[in-house]
């Protein structure tokens, strides 16, 4: 058993919401990107597992898709942008932006779940209505992105970067809460912490 399985909730594997041929479609994209940049796959992977901590009852399977592929449109992202590693230009930071957009539309595309597709599409959204791609805050937001923008920052918190060591968990803890009511939902972070455990 890896050390995600280890993280799922019990009877994970029984996961079954979703038709077949959607599933299928689903894990042809996932071992897409899982092939053309396995760091990325890596982090969506982490981030499914933090996603499950808030998924509904009936809902899991849908939430796990909709985590592993939050950055799916990062594949239409030149390479020279994407592993940039000092600051991005403000034209490549223009073309970071419109990732959750191009990744909302292959997945409605491939008739991904919507709650999938709004995970993609949404990811990038502030509270405060300062986000990408359309500015919206509060509770425009959908549920499944205002969770999925708390698990993906913990997960890049929580990870190495080529310009800093991950923190520790206790450490991205207070971080989130510290940007809870302007970045994050503050309802979801308590949650996260709390009852997600």
């Amino acid at each position: 058993m890896t050390t995600d399985e280890r993280r799922m909730p019990k009877g994970w594997r029984n996961f079954k919401q979703l038709p077949d041929g959607q599933r299928d479609v689903l894990r042809a994209v996932m071992l897409l990107v899982a092939a053309w940049d396995a760091e990325l796959y890596a982090h969506g992977k982490q981030v499914a597992c933090e996603l499950l901590r808030l998924a509904p009852p009936g809902g899991e399977e849908e939430w796990y898709y909709a985590g592993l592929l939050h950055d799916v449109g990062k594949i239409s992202i030149a390479p020279s942008i994407l592993h940039k590693r000092g600051r991005l230009s403000r034209k490549e930071w223009r073309v970071m932006q419109q990732h959750p957009v191009r990744g909302a539309v292959l997945l409605r595309q491939m008739g991904a779940p919507w709650v999938v597709v709004q995970g993609a599409l949404y990811h990038h959204e502030r509270w405060d209505g300062a986000g990408y791609p359309y500015d919206i805050g509060g509770e425009q937001i959908p549920f499944v992105a205002r969770v999925l923008a708390v698990a993906d920052a913990y997960t890049a918190l929580t990870s190495d970067r080529p310009y800093r060591r991950a923190f520790t968990p206790t450490q991205a803890r207070l971080e989130i809460e510290r940007n809870a009511g302007t970045q994050f939902d503050p309802q979801v972070v308590e949650s996260f912490f709390t009852e997600g455990k």
